[in-house]
Formats: structure tokens, C-alpha cells, sequence
């Protein structure tokens, strides 16, 4: 038997058997089928009820309407002075990415997924020595999929900024004494706030 010259081996002599540790530079290829947590699957048991008519927007929001739009929501944010940059480490090397292998259902919702943010303007097409991992994991909905990127070894060659986060638990009581909460989830949220 041979075996590759970059390969670490254990020998656990318990259990009696080899096992092969490839470094991490060798993995080519990663299947990743999507998971659904507690809160999805609960999710998918409840019983769903839909509101017939045009919705109602209350006077006290009307203000803030067109973040509700469809279209306000497919667009790319202004530039401001507070908008987020990445700094990178002098000493990062980019790479290319794992290989994850995709359902037929997968790759349609890929292919949908390039082609509206390309026309959307959230992405482009460029020639890059640095690439991320694309994969899809369950969303709450029954059957949808939310793409996912692996940033991992990005992150890991970025300047952190060390601006001071708040306490949670400084966040917690300043909401003591509240007794309404909402959640909102928008369309293209982050653009919109």
C-alpha cells in the first residue's frame, strides 16, 4: 500500500485502526446538505395565516414606508461617512476555495441568487486570487434555502476593529421597563436601515 507523501497519520492502537488527517490545504471538496434547527422545524408546524386585502400601514409609520417597498429594498445603499471597510493584514495570502457540491435544486437557487444580485449591483464578476466557499443552509420557511458564504479565512486575514461594542447586559436594562417588542424582518434588510 503507498500512500501520498503530505498525509498525517494516527494511529490510535486501541481501536486498532489508521486514521488519515489531510492538512487542510489538500480538502478540494466538501458536501454540506442543509440542517434545520429547533426553531425552523416548530417553524414548519405552525399554522400560517394570511391577511386578505392591502396591508395597512399605521399613521405613525407611514413615514418610514418606502423601506417596506420592494423596490427601496433592491437597490444599493448611499455612501456615507460611517460606511463599513475591510482592512486587510499586510501579511494575508488570498486563496481559492473548497469545491461544495450542489442539488439540482441547490443550483437553481444558486443560479438565481448570481443572477439577481448581479443585476441588483450587490456583486460583480471579477478575476480574483482570493475566493470564498458558497453554500445553502434552511431557512424557516419549508423548503427554502438561504445562500451562505464561508468567510472564515478572510476574516481571519482582516484588521479587527476595536471599537467598544456595548454591554448586553447594559442593553438588557435599559429594557426593563419596556412591555412591547417587535421583530422586524425586511426585504433586503441591511440596505434599508
Amino acid at each position: 500500500m503507498t500512500f501520498p507523501i503530505k498525509r498525517h497519520i494516527k494511529i490510535p492502537w486501541i481501536k486498532g485502526i489508521l486514521d488519515f488527517e489531510p492538512p487542510e490545504e489538500l480538502i478540494r471538496r466538501i458536501d454540506i446538505r442543509a440542517k434545520f434547527s429547533t426553531s425552523q422545524q416548530l417553524e414548519h408546524g405552525t399554522k400560517k395565516t394570511t391577511l386578505d386585502g392591502p396591508t395597512v400601514i399605521p399613521e405613525y409609520l407611514s413615514q418610514y414606508h418606502g423601506q417596506f417597498e420592494d423596490k427601496e429594498a433592491e437597490r444599493f445603499p448611499i455612501a456615507r461617512a460611517y460606511d463599513h471597510a475591510i482592512e486587510l493584514k499586510p501579511e494575508f495570502t488570498p486563496r481559492d476555495c473548497k469545491v461544495y457540491s450542489f442539488t439540482a435544486l441547490e443550483q437553481i437557487e444558486l443560479d438565481t441568487f448570481l443572477k439577481e444580485n448581479l443585476h441588483k449591483g450587490y456583486i460583480q464578476k471579477l478575476k480574483s486570487s482570493m475566493a470564498s466557499p458558497f453554500f445553502f443552509v434552511g431557512k424557516k420557511e419549508k423548503g427554502k434555502l438561504r445562500p451562505t458564504q464561508d468567510y472564515r479565512w478572510l476574516n481571519h486575514g482582516t484588521i479587527k476593529n476595536a471599537y467598544p461594542l456595548p454591554l448586553v447586559s447594559n442593553l438588557i436594562d435599559k429594557l426593563k421597563d419596556a412591555t412591547i417588542f417587535s421583530k422586524l424582518d425586511l426585504h433586503n434588510g441591511y440596505n434599508n436601515i
